[in-house]
């Protein structure tokens, strides 16, 4: 596997399209994989599956970031400070979730100096704490489960650019307002887009995560045809100023914003807690006490995908799960042996990938059912 993450096709290509790259927002590791979480995985891995069949496609997950971000950092010094030399490995996601939820209600958080060498150490070694890691240990089986491709959740991948490299360009192409010299923060700079200014670098010189996905991606955008961003709707602000720097260095660059999933009516931090009964772990046991492995497949596909769609509001059911499962079990007992690579370049966008909204939705209102093919390579 290259620096990129690139996999070769599963078959012969039949869709015409320059080589792709996906590119979906990452999940901090310090809380269980909630319906939300799922969703954005479950685009992900179609996305990625369907497109592969039929054009050159790369997927890169971009390990190293989530485990700088200030949460995560601040989260990994709370539990030294608070739990010593502990075996994180006999912990389980729901207490490792919970003390999360007992960091955030901290007065006050750390100072950038406090965590420095956390970030330090992660910055230069990929180090990673073993709670994170537990937890990524948890992510991996579940994933497994679902038959999800692992995009690299522990994987030790250094960000392509340096802190200094990344803001030398932009410097060099006018796009950032860099202070640090005079003892301030430094921001990136799309007012010739009609965008406010971005904080990218704190005045102590804690970069966030948009200077992270800068770092990753810039120096790779220029080697495809084009790019697609899936990211959370909450953070669509950041990824416009993203996209719109990554142009400038000669990427095309496509977003997918995918709205959350609501509980119980509300969409929320995870940093609150409130998932009882709806973590991913526990979705599974639901479906998996009753019908197939590739029954709960499909049918996790077939409902994050098709029925909570990539904008809707509707709050997750646990009852329309089963059922969306249950239905899943009975297209797999009447699938056919039939290929089904023209119904995948049906469903190609004018950039190359395959629509999982459009591939999904065409296959819950088939009259003819599908094929084992399709199945196999997409969704089981």
């Amino acid at each position: 596997m290259s620096r990129h993450s690139r996999r070769t096709p599963d078959t012969d290509l039949v869709g015409g399209s320059g080589r792709l790259l996906i590119a979906p927002i990452t999940i901090t590791a310090t809380k269980p994989l909630l319906p939300s979480h799922a969703k954005g995985l479950f685009w992900v891995d179609v996305a990625y599956r369907a497109t592969r069949r039929v054009a050159d496609v790369d997927y890169h997950w971009s390990s190293r970031l989530p485990h700088l971000a200030g949460q995560t950092v601040r989260f990994w010094e709370y539990l030294d400070r608070t739990s010593g030399a502990v075996d994180y490995a006999r912990w389980s996601e729901d207490e490792l979730g919970q003390a999360y939820v007992r960091f955030h209600t901290e007065p006050e958080p750390r100072t950038y100096e406090e965590i420095r060498p956390y970030v330090e150490r992660a910055e230069t070694d990929g180090w990673v704490h073993p709670a994170s890691r537990r937890l990524l240990q948890c992510w991996k089986e579940q994933l497994e489960l679902l038959g999800v491709v692992d995009p690299g959740l522990e994987r030790n991948q250094p960000l392509a650019l340096s802190i200094d490299g990344l803001i030398e360009q932009l410097g060099q192409a006018g796009l950032v307002l860099d202070h640090r010299r005079f003892g301030g923060p430094a921001y990136l700079d799309g007012t010739r887009w009609g965008l406010p200014l971005r904080p990218g670098i704190s005045a102590d010189g804690h970069a966030n995560y948009v200077v992270m996905l800068l770092r990753d991606l810039l120096p790779i955008v220029g080697d495809y045809s084009a790019v697609l961003m899936i990211h959370d709707q909450e953070v669509t602000a950041d990824y416009v100023l993203l996209a719109r720097i990554l142009e400038a260095f000669g990427g095309t660059i496509v977003r997918m914003p995918l709205a959350r999933v609501p509980i119980e009516g509300t969409v929320q931090s995870s940093r609150y807690g409130g998932w009882a009964g709806v973590t991913l772990r526990e979705l599974i046991a639901a479906c998996r006490q009753d019908f197939s492995d590739d029954a709960c497949r499909l049918g996790m596909r077939m409902y994050f995908i098709a029925m909570l769609q990539r904008a809707a509001s509707d709050s997750f059911r646990l009852d329309l799960l089963r059922r969306a499962v249950a239905r899943a079990e009975r297209i797999l007992e009447s699938a056919d042996d039939r290929a089904d690579a023209k119904d995948l370049v049906r469903h190609q966008t004018e950039y190359g990938w395959v629509d999982p909204y459009q591939l999904t939705a065409d296959l819950l209102s088939r009259r003819r059912p599908p094929g084992q093919a399709l199945l196999r390579a997409v969704y089981l």
